[in-house]
């Protein structure tokens, strides 16, 4: 009978530990999207895929492999997103990643995102925002938070890239 306790705790808690990490994900990836951080490695994959077709150019690799190839694009964001997620862990809690996505669901939060929008009324929200616990939290970390993203981009574009390549020679493309 303990065993079987035991076990039903374990799952009990495993499973709202779960929940918890996955919610946590969820809600950063909504941060992620609101702030713009999400759309600007859209744009850098778009990048890449320019320069791929510039240099496999002489291969005359037709528009279908790469339509094909792009469509591990959502794949390649996702995981986008769970190095992300690790980076956000170190420095927020779920509370500060659920205050971000209040911030950024602001007409304050939306414009700070736009040249020259801000209001004066948007500017002394957005003030009252940085001096709150997370808005502290968000300046105390900017630096390390910075030097994590520049990893995460590094690593996760250079897998990116490796990846292409190696669907293209699989399929008789090389440089």
């Amino acid at each position: 009978m303990k065993k079987i306790i035991t076990i039903f705790c374990f799952l009990v808690i495993g499973t709202s530990g779960f929940a918890q990490v996955d919610q946590y994900s969820k809600d950063v990836k909504t941060c992620i999207k609101s702030n713009g951080t999400y759309s600007y490695y859209e744009g850098v994959i778009e990048q890449m895929y320019t320069m791929l077709e510039e240099q496999f150019v002489a291969q005359k690799v037709p528009a279908t492999v790469w339509t094909d190839l792009k469509k591990g694009n959502s794949e390649a964001m996702d995981e986008l997103s769970l190095m992300i997620v690790s980076a956000y862990k170190a420095h927020f809690t779920h509370e500060d990643v659920k205050n971000m996505n209040k911030l950024y669901a602001t007409k304050a939060g939306k414009n700070m995102f736009k040249t020259d929008a801000l209001t004066e009324g948007d500017k002394v929200f957005l003030k009252e925002f940085y001096q709150s616990e997370t808005g502290q939290k968000i300046v105390s970390s900017q630096e390390s938070m910075n030097s994590s993203m520049s990893d995460i981009s590094v690593i996760w574009s250079g897998n990116l890239y490796k990846s292409v390549i190696s669907k293209l020679s699989e399929k008789g493309y090389d440089l």
